[in-house]
């Protein structure tokens, strides 16, 4: 006989699982690289194998961000967005580069290398240990929010939303990577400033629903001083 008060009991018990597991999907990683890539960079694609195995490390947050100014070869790279034109120009003034070009990283918003030399991304990653936890951050998912608390700091920053798709496979059918099938991993599909903030404590609330748009796999939320300085902190949330 079915005893219907085991199956309520086992349903909330599933329901109040499935509100932990959401509960336990966000984290505050250690580091923040991104990649400034394009699908018409034949130089590129070592860097992106790189990010596949960085992405692999919950410790570090890793975002690829297609840019537009390699689309006139003969490929228009499908994720090229002109706001990773910008922010990739922004970095070039910030950092004193001399000119932008792929593929870049960035580590801490604070340094900047040929994405494809895995030696100093290693000795980068070594020396900005711990910098995206700068700021203590807590966070908690409250009904349909994601509410993140900011301790009082000495700094002003700018907090950014990141979308992201986890892996994204693209077979080239022209340009420099003609017949290559490459696998683009947190590929950055919109980045939006949400606060900025002066420093002082306060609780940022977020809407999941909102988080959750275009149907992207997840976000990241940057915390970074002055808009295009160093990651104070960062937050990944899977959805």
């Amino acid at each position: 006989m079915i005893n219907v008060k085991h199956l309520t009991l086992l349903f909330l018990f599933a329901v109040a699982a499935a509100g932990t597991a959401v509960a336990g999907s966000a984290r505050q990683p250690s580091a923040v690289v991104e990649l400034f890539t394009s699908q018409g960079c034949s130089s590129c694609p070592p860097a992106d194998a790189i990010m596949g195995k960085l992405v692999q490390n919950p410790e570090i947050l890793g975002l690829s961000y297609a840019v537009t100014y390699w689309d006139y070869i003969g490929w228009k790279d499908v994720f090229g967005r002109p706001e990773n034109d910008d922010r990739q120009v922004n970095y070039r003034d910030k950092l004193n580069a001399r000119y932008v070009y792929t593929p870049q990283m960035v580590i801490a918003g604070s340094e900047h290398f040929v994405g494809s030399n895995a030696a100093k991304l290693e000795d980068s990653l070594r020396d900005y240990k711990d910098h995206a936890k700068s700021i203590n951050l807590k966070w908690r998912f409250n009904g349909n929010n994601l509410e993140i608390d900011l301790p009082t700091t000495n700094k002003d920053a700018v907090i950014w939303q990141v979308d992201i798709d986890h892996a994204n496979e693209v077979k080239i059918r022209r340009g420099e990577n003609t017949g290559k099938t490459i696998t683009y991993y947190n590929v950055v599909r919109n980045t939006r400033e949400i606060a900025a903030w002066d420093g002082q404590s306060k609780t940022l609330s977020l809407d999941l629903a909102l988080l959750m748009t275009e149907g992207r796999d997840g976000c990241a939320i940057l915390i970074q001083e002055n808009g295009y300085g160093s990651i104070l902190a960062a937050l990944v949330i899977d959805l």
